[in-house]
């Protein structure tokens, strides 16, 4: 009656939960892990996440961001940057 692959995914939030606590953990500030995890795909996230972790760095937070800079040279922004600014015509 129930499909299995719906009840083993892991839901959006848990993940989007998950990934806000490691990069508390990795010592990025609450606002620019907000600011992250609204603009770039929650797999590449947990992808750079992974690497991270299996990297073992002194400092974590930089290893991510600096990660984080080379895919998006790689691959591009997900969302636009300024979603709060609006064009004005004059």
């Amino acid at each position: 009656m129930f499909d299995t692959k719906k009840e083993n995914k892991e839901s959006f939030h848990a993940r989007r939960k998950r990934v806000y606590g490691t990069l508390r953990e990795f010592g990025v500030s609450i606002g620019l892990s907000k600011r992250i995890v609204y603009r770039y795909p929650l797999n590449l996230l947990e992808q750079l996440i992974k690497e991270t972790k299996n990297r073992q760095s002194v400092t974590p937070a930089d290893y991510f961001l600096n990660g984080l800079k080379r895919s998006r040279i790689q691959y591009g922004d997900y969302r636009k940057r300024d979603r709060k600014r609006k064009k004005r015509d004059f």
